[in-house]
């Protein structure tokens, strides 16, 4: 509320200057001006300190607008101070006041963080140098350096300022309303809040002041209407970051966000079109590059897209292999077994039966006791590794299905074969001699409990389960370094044995 009322006293303290002391009124407007812009410019300059780490570089787009449009005061100044020139439309400060915009512009049509690549940047650049030429040419088409030959060509002047002021403002307005984020919020508030001040002040001032029979600065109280856009823009600055009050759809904030870009393009189509009749192929060229930058950035874009969809469905892949796969010794784990039992069970023209085996190392307890966990870790690396090596045939599917036991997979494969292919493992795994001092054998061991079921409708993977788990609690009853079915349980011979 401050800001707002020292924002009042301003106005009022120009107004008043101007109606007391007539005679040196243009002295007092271009101080008031040159003030109120210098004012505009520190506080720019403070929201870009407080934007945060890393600081957003649109500020100083926003700045060197305003320090275009102070040159271009500073051109009119000369204009009248040096060259005693009262043309209301001198054509060098008026190639400013068009060029002012352009920085701004490029802020504008700016797309999100996420989004900002180095090709836009680069389109944006030569796009935005293809408008400053146009400006130029446009400017100079229609005034000469000393300004405007007649009230026609000020009105023509007078009509290409509002246009470009009022599409800035509507620009800076979708943006505004369609933010996500508050450094967004912030940042085109203060935009929105300079350009919709100077779009409505400029037009009445330029239709109803300059061109109504005030040309000269100081002739008319109203121009205090011009101090309003930096005054607008210090109060929106220097205020505390706006809270929103209002959440826009997402469609809304993702249409206008990824139209934006489109603002910059098609503003060089526009001042394209209009010199094509007195510069035809500077004017089609603007066009057809606006067209093509239109073009570029919608195929670069969709580029960008495509690389990132491939990113994530990738990482999607992976997360779901860290999900399916067991942290300590890499093999599938518990989930990954119930849903290849599951595929495997439901498998369409299945009429072999489905063997399991489960798998349990003997003795780990005691194995933990003697050497501690990690070494017990390091040891069920090493025999995950050993069974992946040797004694599973293609097709076979190892998992850890917990704590230390393994089962293995074994479809299209009857019971007395998955009886063979559990003796294989058996007898690799005690052949490689890993030293277990508190185990009767001497070495590391594994009971194999065996079963092999015919899927049906009736049943399900978990009777598979349930009759393996049986067969193995059966076979570690019976005496540890076995392997055994619900059918039979088998000691082999081991010259280990005590």
């Amino acid at each position: 509320m401050k800001l707002v009322i020292a924002a009042v006293a301003i106005l009022a303290v120009h107004v008043i200057a101007l109606v007391l002391t007539p005679a040196g009124g243009m002295a007092i407007s271009y101080g008031f001006f040159f003030a109120v812009a210098v004012a505009a410019m520190s506080s720019t300059v403070l929201a870009w300190h407080s934007s945060g780490e890393p600081r957003d570089s649109r500020w100083w787009l926003l700045l060197a607008s305003l320090v275009l449009w102070t040159v271009g005061m500073s051109l009119s100044a000369r204009q009248n101070y040096v060259m005693d020139n009262s043309n209301p439309a001198p054509g060098d400060s008026m190639f400013f006041y068009i060029l002012y915009v352009l920085p701004v512009l490029v802020a504008v049509s700016s797309a999100p963080v996420a989004a900002r690549k180095k090709w836009a940047r680069s389109i944006d650049l030569v796009l935005a140098a293809l408008l400053g030429v146009l400006f130029y040419v446009r400017t100079f088409s229609i005034v000469s350096v000393e300004g405007a030959m007649g009230p026609q060509q000020a009105v023509d002047v007078a009509h290409m300022l509002d246009f470009e002021n009022l599409c800035l403002a509507v620009a800076a307005l979708l943006r505004f309303l369609a933010t996500d984020r508050a450094d967004d919020h912030y940042f085109f508030r203060a935009v929105m809040a300079f350009f919709v001040c100077y779009a409505i002040s400029g037009y009445f001032y330029n239709h109803y002041i300059a061109l109504g029979g005030h040309p000269d600065f100081g002739d008319s109280p109203w121009d205090a209407l011009l101090d309003i856009p930096f005054l607008a823009l210090c109060i929106a600055t220097l205020s505390r970051k706006p809270q929103r009050h209002w959440h826009p759809p997402v469609y809304l904030v993702r249409f206008v966000q990824s139209a934006s870009p489109t603002f910059l393009a098609m503003s060089v189509l526009g001042f394209g079109l209009m010199v094509i009749p007195g510069y035809p192929s500077l004017g089609i060229t603007g066009a057809i590059a606006a067209v093509i930058g239109i073009g570029l950035r919608g195929t670069l874009a969709q580029v960008d897209l495509v690389e990132e969809e491939f990113r994530l469905s990738r990482s999607r892949d992976e997360l779901e292999g860290l999900v399916f796969v067991d942290s300590l010794t890499g093999l599938a784990n518990r989930r990954a077994l119930d849903e290849r039992l599951l595929r495997e069970w439901h498998r369409p023209g299945q009429r072999e039966p489905i063997a399991l085996l489960m798998i349990d190392v003997d003795y780990f307890k005691e194995y933990n006791d003697r050497y501690g966990h990690l070494a017990g870790d390091d040891c069920l690396r090493a025999l995950a590794a050993t069974m992946m090596a040797r004694g599973l045939r293609a097709g076979d599917f190892l998992a850890r299905f917990g704590g230390e036991e393994f089962a293995v997979v074994a479809p299209g494969t009857r019971l007395a074969e998955a009886m063979v292919l559990a003796e294989d493992l058996r007898a690799h795994v005690e052949a490689q001699a890993i030293v277990h001092p508190r185990s009767p054998f001497g070495v590391l061991t594994i009971t194999v409990g065996v079963a092999a079921i015919q899927p049906s409708t009736v049943g399900g993977p978990l009777e598979l389960l349930n009759a393996a788990d049986r067969a193995l609690y059966r076979a570690k009853h019976s005496g540890r370094n076995r392997t055994g079915s619900l059918g039979e349980v088998r000691q082999e011979p081991s010259a280990r044995a005590g």
